[in-house]
């Protein structure tokens, strides 16, 4: 599944790729990887989305307003609370190299240190371009000392996530949440939980 930190659809598709997961008798290996929506991060790092919505963007208040009151809409029946309006722009590089080494890590849980990288940023609009507010989270992962500071400085899991872009590339996917079979086959994560379903349990293993 290719997702990114900055996307709330993502959230969103991630938590209902996991209600179909749990729908299917057998288990459902699922690999994630990382998309970077702004490759070399954004133009206005720190800022509220809701302000670049309409300064950079071209909305108009009405038009943000719709476009956040559906989207908190539909994280709501997935069970997430997303304050899109403060949710402030980063560069996600190195959130994706943390999320890399905490897969990794054997004794870390890949779905919940992704779930808290995404309630983090739209539940508490926690600003994680900041490296300190990066520490605190991997650190709630039990991820600590030398890798941490390795990844956050990019000495280690760059090369992963710069070819996960790659292959995003490669597969011609150019938008997120999209799930990817083992076969090639694709489906957006925000297909209906029936679709998502049936596609995994076709797929056998998601990669």
């Amino acid at each position: 599944m290719w997702a990114d930190v900055r996307c709330p659809w993502c959230w969103i598709g991630m938590r209902r790729l996991q209600r179909a997961r749990g729908a299917l008798p057998e288990q459902v290996r699922v690999r994630r990887r990382s998309f970077l929506l702004e490759p070399e991060g954004p133009v206005s790092p720190g800022r509220a989305t809701a302000h670049v919505a309409r300064s950079e963007w071209g909305m108009t208040a009405e038009q943000w307003e719709s476009k956040s009151r559906h989207i908190r809409s539909v994280g709501r029946a997935e069970g997430v609370e997303i304050n899109l309006d403060g949710a402030v722009m980063f560069d996600s590089r190195r959130i994706h190299r943390l999320l890399k080494l905490a897969e990794a890590t054997d004794s870390v849980d890949t779905d919940a240190a992704w779930d808290s990288a995404f309630a983090a940023h739209f539940g508490h609009n926690r600003n994680l371009g900041e490296a300190e507010t990066l520490r605190e989270l991997a650190t709630s992962w039990s991820v600590d000392g030398v890798g941490l500071e390795h990844a956050l400085a990019g000495a280690s899991f760059a090369d992963e996530v710069i070819g996960d872009q790659e292959d995003a590339r490669r597969l011609a996917i150019s938008s997120v949440p999209t799930i990817v079979a083992a076969d090639g086959r694709q489906i957006s994560g925000m297909a209906p939980l029936d679709e998502l379903t049936d596609f995994l349990a076709a797929a056998g293993v998601v990669s």
